[in-house]
């Protein structure tokens, strides 16, 4: 019995002292000058901002992807995993990431604040795990700075404004309704006929219920080794004319000349609408997302809505024969300016006048009002109807005409 106890001694010392070198390792001791450690990652490419924040600083809606990062730190000193070794983690500048611990990590976490310090504490196998969140608007270059001893080691995190990235294509905004010449026509619902002068007031550009409306959306291909990266993606649309709004509804009753959307899945914005007051004129739309915009900037131009349409009567007494500038016709828009408009002609008895054409284009400001040339025929008395083109109403007459004998 005494050999056997002897030949086991050795081992209970053995076993003994491995146990008390282990109970010296304390978890939570500094990362001593000679440790190194390994930053990594887990997104290779940039993150996302926040778009938009509510009332304390926080992210509001969808966010879009990625946004936060989860970061391996791996840890050695000596040639062997740092186990209990800690680091202490900061962001430059502070306020580009926000430091979280990893969910995943739910009873013992390896990184949490500790006094004030965002500190990370090596597992057995050296590695500890936090998240580096955007929980801002702050776009730029942020850095992972780690601290141990008197040694940093930094990695790069850039963070992208939201919205698309420049590697994605094929942005743009697609307009309904338009004709081929990205033109927006009037409807001359509002147009009334005149005789007389201007009145004062011809009501609102903007017609309650009768505003002209384009539906229109914005699409985009993510880039190839990044598909997910639309979806949610703002995208910021804005008019550039006084006389062109954006709104959510297709009556305009509710407009604003600048209006967000956010991308699906696919690369497509919900549908909004293009709203145009009667004033018409070069309208241009600046669309931008994150680091894209539109170039060139889209441009439509949209027509005039004529209020009123004037037939005058230049002398009301003709002799039959020659040739005469007889009528003075001009179309008007809601801030009493004469726009063009093409309008068709026609008199009420063609045995009497003969116009010089069946069709024309009333001049703008810019130029001379429009006069209307006709051949008296035959003595009698008649009147000129004027139409928009290829529209028989409203049909604006003039005062009556009244052709005389040619004198001997």
């Amino acid at each position: 019995m005494q050999r056997r106890n002897s030949t086991l001694a050795p081992l209970f010392l053995l076993i003994a002292g491995s146990l008390a070198t282990s109970s010296c390792i304390k978890r939570g001791y500094p990362l001593g000058q000679g440790g190194n450690v390994d930053i990594r990652p887990d997104v290779e490419g940039a993150l996302f901002a926040a778009d938009s924040l509510d009332s304390k600083g926080r992210p509001i809606g969808a966010r879009q992807d990625p946004h936060q990062t989860g970061v391996t730190l791996s840890m050695v000193e000596g040639g062997q995993a740092a186990f209990g070794a800690f680091v202490d983690v900061r962001v430059v500048p502070s306020q580009a990431l926000t430091l979280l611990s990893d969910p995943a990590e739910k009873s013992t976490p390896t990184c949490s604040f500790n006094n004030g310090s965002f500190r990370c504490i090596a597992s057995q196998q050296g590695l500890a795990r936090f998240i580096a969140s955007s929980q801002s608007d702050w776009s730029g270059n942020a850095k992972l700075v780690v601290s141990w001893a008197d040694q940093n080691k930094e990695q790069a995190i850039p963070i992208f404004p939201a919205g698309l990235p420049q590697n994605a294509t094929n942005f743009s905004l697609i307009i309904g309704g338009l004709d081929g010449a990205d033109r927006v026509i009037a409807t001359f619902q509002a147009l009334e006929c005149t005789l007389g002068p201007l009145p004062d007031n011809l009501g609102s550009k903007w017609r309650d219920g009768q505003i002209r409306a384009r539906q229109a959306y914005v699409r985009a291909t993510p880039p190839a080794n990044s598909p997910s990266v639309v979806e949610n993606a703002p995208v910021i649309v804005e008019s550039l004319s006084a006389e062109a709004a954006l709104s959510l509804n297709q009556d305009c009753a509710e407009r604003d000349t600048r209006l967000r959307v956010t991308l699906d899945s696919t690369g497509q914005s919900s549908p909004f609408f293009l709203c145009f007051s009667d004033i018409g004129g070069q309208v241009a739309i600046n669309v931008t997302s994150g680091e894209k915009v539109i170039d060139p900037t889209p441009q439509l131009f949209v027509d005039p809505e004529p209020r009123l349409l004037r037939a005058r009567v230049l002398t009301s007494l003709v002799p039959a024969g020659a040739a005469v500038d007889l009528f003075e016709v001009s179309a008007y828009s809601a801030d009493r300016v004469r726009i063009s408009m093409p309008v068709d002609l026609k008199v009420g008895n063609d045995q009497i006048l003969v116009l010089s054409a069946a069709s024309t284009t009333l001049a703008s400001e810019i130029d001379p009002a429009t006069v209307i040339q006709v051949t008296p025929l035959t003595p009698g008395t008649t009147e000129l109807h004027v139409s928009p083109r290829l529209l028989t109403m409203p049909d604006c007459k003039s005062d009556s005409v009244t052709v005389v004998p040619l004198g001997p």
